[in-house]
């Protein structure tokens, strides 16, 4: 067992794009995203035909007020299985901060959805703080008279104990156990190293989930929990041997842009056979040259002797040659 020093990393320190990376997953699981969270609402969707994503178009006119400021939100567009030509909007928003606004931010991309397409609307707000705290889940306005009130779908992914996720076989399930590790192994390389190994490890074992499912997970714990360089390649060499007859694995990272640590597991498997490879064939060829060298130094002493007159009997006796051969020697030698 390799032994790694530890020492103390602050996450904070690397760039990480968690908006990014929710957005991208939250895009990948979207199904099982709503089954984790949202299951009464799952059930009423029609998953056969694919979500349209329109937060692209949309949020472009739904800017905030402060330049650079970004957020993971998702708007998608999906169809019911009553059949009938409508749509419900479902608006997805991680938020990581406590801010005293959201609430009323949540109700400005409400309405701007609605005036756009003036269509049914769910809100959902994702927290992904690691404290419980006590997050507003309505707008208020009240004003002379003029009252509105707007509530939403409101999730913390503290709110779910760590045994209650590593027992659900719902795929979403990890994705939040790995947003809370990223707070509970902030300083903790060691820990963070176990959690990833082991997590990665029952997705590769479980055969129930697809591989392009349990790519996209790799995809968002890789970079979400960074570990140190020698952690990272440790962690490569752990998982080589279990990923070794992952053929669909395989083919997922001929195909696409692998996570890190499954690119690296490859490219170690790839570089040992080689390796393998190389030696294999150094040590046939020291035994073949062996071979040849002891052949020609034996036919070097029959023709010397052949030179000398010595009988073809006693030749074959030495040599263990055939006669046929020797024969054929002389012949030549004459």
């Amino acid at each position: 067992m390799t032994l790694i020093k530890e020492e103390r990393v602050t996450y904070h320190s690397s760039p990480l794009d968690q908006d990014g990376l929710w957005k991208k997953v939250i895009g990948e699981l979207f199904e099982d995203f709503l089954l984790f969270f949202a299951p009464e609402l799952h059930t009423l969707i029609d998953f056969n035909q694919e979500p349209d994503f329109l937060d692209k178009e949309l949020f472009q006119e739904v800017a905030d007020r402060k330049k650079g400021r970004r957020f993971a939100d998702r708007l998608a567009k999906v169809r019911l299985k009553n059949g009938k030509e409508q749509w419900i909007l479902i608006h997805i928003e991680v938020q990581s901060k406590r801010e005293t606004d959201f609430p009323e931010r949540m109700f400005r991309y409400f309405y701007r959805i609605y005036d756009r397409h003036q269509e049914k609307i769910v809100a959902i707000a994702v927290h992904t703080s690691p404290s419980k705290t006590t997050i507003p889940e309505r707008f208020n306005y009240d004003y002379l008279g003029t009252q509105l009130h707007y509530s939403y779908r409101n999730y913390q992914t503290e709110a779910y104990s760590n045994e209650e996720l590593e027992r659900s076989d719902n795929l979403f399930s990890k994705i939040v156990l790995a947003a809370k590790a990223l707070h509970q192994t902030e300083d903790e390389s060691h820990q963070r190293y176990l959690f990833k190994r082991k997590l990665m490890r029952e997705l590769i074992r479980n055969q129930n989930y697809s591989r392009t499912a349990v790519q996209a997970v790799f995809h968002f714990i890789d970079y979400l929990l960074q570990l140190p360089e020698a952690y990272s390649k440790q962690l490569s060499e752990e998982i080589r041997p279990i990923i070794r007859k992952e053929t669909e694995l395989m083919e997922l990272y001929n195909k696409e842009n692998a996570s890190p640590t499954i690119k690296n597991a490859f490219d170690l498997e790839w570089e040992k056979g080689v390796q393998q490879g190389l030696e294999q064939g150094l040590e046939q060829g020291l035994e073949q040259g062996l071979k040849q060298g002891i052949e020609q130094t034996v036919k070097k002493v029959v023709v010397e002797m052949l030179k000398k007159g010595t009988s073809t009997e006693f030749i074959a006796e030495v040599t263990h040659l055939e006669k046929e051969e020797i024969e054929k020697m002389r012949e030549r030698l004459q």
